[in-house]
């Protein structure tokens, strides 16, 4: 049952008039998001539903362990007991499954979303035991309704249990829903999902990764650069719906994206892209890395940087592409600490408007060269790709290109363009939106849900992210 499909769109109307009404009572809105998140991912996972249940038990019953527990080995006894477990699951039911085709079988449960459902019951099991949550949760029904959360349980955000959790203790009033911030939110998942990045995909970057030999280096290079548009567009579209329905439902989730390709180099990239990821490998991996190679001063980080890194594109898929485009960005990362002092002296020395717009089209292109690997799973035909973009540096067609591709190319350059100054407008904009009024925004709505329409058809297209 898709987000965008015609059954979830009814079901979720059906259950909001429920919800709505009990919404002031904490247990009985508990339950029921209890109910619909239970019935929510039995429809995507079937009987997968039964590991989200047995990890959850597990999770709440370890991390209550260390909380009570007399001793230091006693907590870290538990707390590896639960490391252990969660990432047993994901290499099972998502690496070793791959591996030796257990998928296939027939009593092989579909655990759609584990990566991201682990990770936030891992965190919480974290919280607990470095007491970032002083009191651990005393109500599974409650903990579970945190872990399988129906807008978070496919691909994020991570919001954390001790912001999530408190916001569970409390009533909701609809009358306080921020619905213009909502509804300005979910027009620009629309847009952005179903509308652009639909638009570039169907009308090149599938094209030409489809069939990159057939194409020039320049228009391999253009390729490139849309599907890092793509990407962006697709994950980000999705993070807007999610936030926009955590709105209606009283709660205010984690934010993801912060225009990411204004980015001046991989650093800040990875501090404005899938932030609540970000910030969990931060926390929970990086950080406790970096403290126990602290002896090895800067190349103590930088080696802490290359593991979270490789760890980060191993946990995105079992093939090796994933892991090289891991390395990439690890070694983009440790490239960024050891010149700091470089890159200091230089930007003293040329002035700023030169500087950071170099700075961001050279991050940028990394980007989307390096994100050929991450789309493409045959590392030998993401390898020609890159060497076809290097060597093929005939330009002449570009005026071919761009009469063909016209629409292409205004909304590539669109999208450089407000990732690169929008920064400045969002908050403008969407301030106007909601100064307009309920009857503006229900019309701004349908005629986005139109838009998106004529151009995919509003087909249950998955999310990129949705297969990690």
């Amino acid at each position: 049952m898709a987000f965008n499909s015609s059954h979830f769109i009814l079901v979720f109307l059906a259950f909001y008039c429920l919800y709505v009404p009990m919404a002031g009572k904490p247990a009985l809105r508990i339950g029921l998001l209890f109910a619909f998140n239970i019935f929510f991912y039995y429809c995507l996972s079937g009987t997968g539903l039964l590991i989200l249940l047995l990890l959850s038990v597990l999770d709440f019953t370890l991390a209550n362990g260390i909380h009570n527990a007399r001793t230091d080995g006693r907590k870290r006894f538990l707390l590896w007991t639960s490391i252990t477990m969660n990432v047993l699951l994901i290499l099972s039911f998502r690496h070793l499954a791959r591996w030796f085709g257990l998928g296939e079988l027939p009593f092989w449960p579909a655990t759609v979303g584990v990566s991201f459902y682990v990770f936030r019951s891992l965190g919480y099991v974290l919280d607990i035991y470095h007491e970032n949550i002083e009191t651990p949760e005393k109500n599974w029904v409650r903990y579970f309704t945190y872990v399988s959360f129906f807008p978070l349980i496919l691909q994020g955000p991570i919001s954390p249990a001790r912001d999530f959790l408190p916001e569970l203790h409390k009533g909701f009033n609809a009358k306080d829903v921020p619905s213009g911030q909502a509804f300005f939110l979910l027009i620009s998942g629309i847009v952005k999902k179903y509308a652009l990045a639909a638009f570039l995909t169907a009308n090149f970057t599938d094209r030409v990764f489809g069939s990159p030999h057939l194409f020039t280096g320049m228009e391999n290079l253009f390729a490139a650069m849309g599907q890092a548009l793509v990407v962006y567009l697709d994950f980000s579209g999705y993070t807007d719906l999610m936030l926009g329905m955590g709105l209606l439902l009283g709660f205010k989730l984690a934010d993801n994206f912060n225009f990411p390709y204004a980015a001046v180099n991989i650093t800040e990239y990875w501090r404005r892209w899938h932030m609540s990821l970000s910030k969990w490998l931060n926390e929970y991996l990086f950080f406790p890395l970096s403290f126990s190679l602290r002896s090895w001063k800067r190349w103590g980080t930088v080696l802490a940087v290359l593991i979270t890194f490789i760890i980060s594109g191993f946990w995105h898929g079992t093939s090796v592409n994933y892991t090289f485009w891991g390395a990439l960005h690890g070694i983009a990362l440790s490239w960024d600490i050891a010149s700091s002092g470089i890159r200091d002296t230089i930007k003293k020395q040329m002035p700023s408007w030169i500087y950071k717009p170099i700075s961001v089209v050279l991050t940028f292109l990394f980007l989307a060269i390096s994100g050929i690997y991450f789309r493409l799973e045959n590392m030998e035909t993401a390898t020609d790709m890159i060497t076809h973009i290097f060597n093929d540096r005939d330009w002449s067609v570009f005026g071919n290109w761009m009469r063909d591709f016209s629409g292409v190319f205004a909304v590539m350059a669109g999208l450089l363009l407000w990732q690169w100054t929008g920064g400045k407008w969002y908050v403008k904009i969407q301030e106007a939106f909601i100064g307009t009024g309920w009857f503006v925004h229900a019309i701004l709505l349908v005629l986005a849900i139109f838009m998106a329409y004529q151009i995919s058809g509003m087909e249950p297209i998955p999310f990129i992210y949705q297969k990690f």
